[in-house]
């Protein structure tokens, strides 16, 4: 495992016309990690042809209801994503909330960074409707 995590950026785009050198984003370090994560999570399950198993299909999540046990199985979907996929993170936290009223579902993930061992935190929020 190398050092330094770098990649193309997520969302994926291409470089300001402003920029010395043109060409596609990249993001490297901390920033990278945390793009890989939101890019891990918001993958539904069976979306990559050859990586069936990838994703966190938080995205299937949004017209289910909230309760209990909705919450409960996100928080393990999500968990065991980030920790079947993402070895440059140390999963501490995974918290899955929906707020109605503003018709909105999030997913914040706490987790330590490796291998500078920095605690980090990203929240994921999406809008009902844009599944």
């Amino acid at each position: 495992m190398s050092d330094v995590l770098v990649g193309f950026a997520f969302p994926f785009r291409l470089t300001a016309e402003t920029e010395p050198r043109r060409g596609i984003a990249l993001a490297s370090g901390p920033d990278k990690l945390q793009q890989s994560i939101v890019q891990l999570l918001l993958t539904d399950i069976g979306e990559r042809v050859m990586r069936r198993t990838y994703g966190g299909g938080l995205r299937q999540l949004l017209h289910d209801p909230n309760n209990d046990a909705l919450r409960a199985i996100t928080q393990h979907q999500l968990s065991k994503a980030i920790s079947q996929w993402e070895p440059h993170a140390q999963l501490q936290q995974v918290t899955v909330a929906q707020q109605p009223m503003e018709g909105l579902l999030w997913a914040e993930v706490s987790y330590i960074a490796r291998p500078s061992l920095m605690p980090a935190t990203v929240r994921v929020p999406l809008r009902m409707g844009e599944a």
